[in-house]
């Protein structure tokens, strides 16, 4: 399962979370940011946890690239993440909790014995 399966299953879960990040982030402000990022951190070690650092980059690529299609203007003119300090926040916040991620000792995330 540590395969191909599982880099899927790792950028599904970037596509998620940047998804639902972007529209409940404003939910109950401010608290919605902050419940979107530890959302976010939670996937984050989740992905290097699972599948180490390959994991990870899927995870953090797909995690940008779904967040900034989210923050482009709609057809209309509309934005689902808007450039004020609540926006700024879930997107600054979001992405250090991914370098956070990054962060994490392996001995913490996989124990003693066991190799990444």
């Amino acid at each position: 399962m540590k395969g191909s399966l599982g880099y899927v299953v790792v950028g599904l879960a970037g596509l998620l979370t940047a998804t639902v990040g972007a529209v409940a982030y404003r939910s109950i402000p401010p608290w919605g940011a902050v419940l979107a990022i530890i959302m976010v951190l939670a996937a984050a070690v989740f992905a290097r946890t699972w599948q180490s650092w390959v994991g990870l980059g899927i995870y953090a690529g797909l995690w940008a690239v779904t967040t900034m299609v989210w923050s482009l203007n709609g057809p209309g003119g509309s934005v689902l993440i808007a450039q004020d300090a609540l926006g700024v926040t879930w997107l600054v916040g979001a992405a250090v909790a991914i370098v956070v991620a990054a962060f994490v000792p392996v001995k913490l995330l996989v124990g003693d014995d066991v190799t990444p």
